[in-house]
């Protein structure tokens, strides 16, 4: 399907949003750094973009009719951020609760 949007720009839009959530959770002085449970080690960009992929790809799915993609808004940051605590194993002090939508459990049900 064409978007009518070039590889550039969606790679560009990719990047903006990945140091987006970075800003919030990640190396760069983030407002909320998020660690890794088991090693403290902080947020990477790798695991960032690793779970807007998983994100996007929900948000495709035409079977999931309660996730849109809001091109990078504060919704998608934060259903990102669950992503990392839920499938990458960062530190559950920051689930915010926003995936129970998709899985009908709360953080403590999924596990």
């Amino acid at each position: 399907m064409n978007s009518g949007t070039t590889s550039t720009e969606l790679n560009d839009m990719l990047t903006d949003f990945v140091n987006y959530v970075d800003s919030f959770y990640g190396l760069n002085d983030p407002i909320y750094p998020m660690t890794y449970k088991d090693t403290g080690l902080p947020l990477t960009k790798v695991d960032i973009l690793g779970a807007t992929e998983k994100y996007l790809s929900m948000c495709a799915d035409d079977n999931e009719k309660l996730c849109v993609w809001g091109d990078g808004d504060s919704l998608d940051r934060e259903r990102v951020r669950d992503f990392l605590v839920r499938n990458y194993g960062y530190s559950t002090d920051f689930d915010g609760g926003s995936l129970w939508i998709f899985d009908g459990t709360s953080l403590e049900e999924a596990n």
